[in-house]
């Protein structure tokens, strides 16, 4: 049976619409599965669905076909049995990327970053306890490390993460690093690690990470602080052995520049 909801209330409460009693449950769930899907987990089991969500096969299965009906879910390609995501998804990606602001102001400069020097450059922004990259340009003749957009990284794992989290005030960084803290099965999260990031970003208004992705890689990431606000974090990111010298010293100022130069042009846009 479907649950109806008093459409009347909501409009005399708005408010109401942001209590998690005011959720749907089987959009919340749809909403769950398809967050899933990522750049390591292209196609999924309808088994493995239900047991990521903590749902029963049947559960499972009927939200796999309306999802399906709908072309957010297809049958995968791979003919493995599995499921992958369709093109309404990628209708919805686009129209996210084509409404973003930050997207059309900071894309010229990111490839203007990455041609001076080389270098992989990245708009992330928070996702829960990962950053999520929005955009992610590829300096001429390399690979794309994985990092398209939509690609997530761990928060306290990643250059993007560190620096997205030492620039939140302090009770809002609080609760995210109890939640990581709660949330770290693999026993990653190092607090005195987290500090020294935090202590570098203070000081140098970017915080470093080796071996980001693969070994042979560095990373410097510094938020963009639009306003009161720093939802997004802009990385520079190099290849290679032998080139940390270079990322501190040369590239560093430029991503800062950068960044301040995003800011400055969002703050006179609005």
């Amino acid at each position: 049976m479907v649950r109806k909801r008093d459409t009347r209330a909501f409009a005399q409460h708005p408010d109401r619409a942001h209590d998690p009693s005011a959720e749907v449950d089987s959009l919340r769930r749809g909403l769950e599965l398809l967050r899933l899907f990522d750049a390591r987990h292209r196609s999924l089991q309808s088994a493995d669905i239900a047991a990521k969500l903590g749902l029963s096969r049947v559960t499972a299965a009927k939200l796999i076909a309306t999802l399906e009906s709908q072309n957010f879910l297809r049958p995968s390609s791979n003919g493995d049995g599995g499921f992958e995501p369709h093109v309404a998804c990628l209708a919805l990606g686009r129209a996210v990327k084509r409404g973003l602001r930050i997207v059309q102001v900071a894309q010229p400069r990111m490839l203007a970053l990455s041609q001076r020097f080389g270098v992989h450059v990245t708009l992330s922004t928070r996702d829960r306890l990962h950053m999520l990259v929005v955009e992610h340009v590829v300096p001429s003749g390399q690979v794309r490390m994985g990092l398209d957009t939509g690609a997530r990284l761990p928060m306290v794992s990643s250059a993007s993460g560190r620096a997205y989290l030492a620039a939140q005030p302090e009770a809002a960084r609080s609760k995210l690093l109890t939640s990581i803290k709660g949330d770290d099965s693999q026993g990653v999260f190092r607090q005195a690690t987290l500090d020294a990031a935090f202590h570098e970003l203070e000081k140098r208004g970017w915080c470093f990470l080796a071996s980001p992705v693969t070994s042979q890689t560095n990373a410097i990431s510094t938020p963009i602080r639009a306003g009161a606000s720093a939802d997004y974090v802009l990385t520079a990111m190099t290849v290679g052995p032998d080139v940390e010298h270079d990322l501190r010293d040369e590239i560093a100022p430029d991503l800062l520049n950068q960044a301040r130069q995003i800011a400055f042009e969002l703050g006179a846009a609005d």
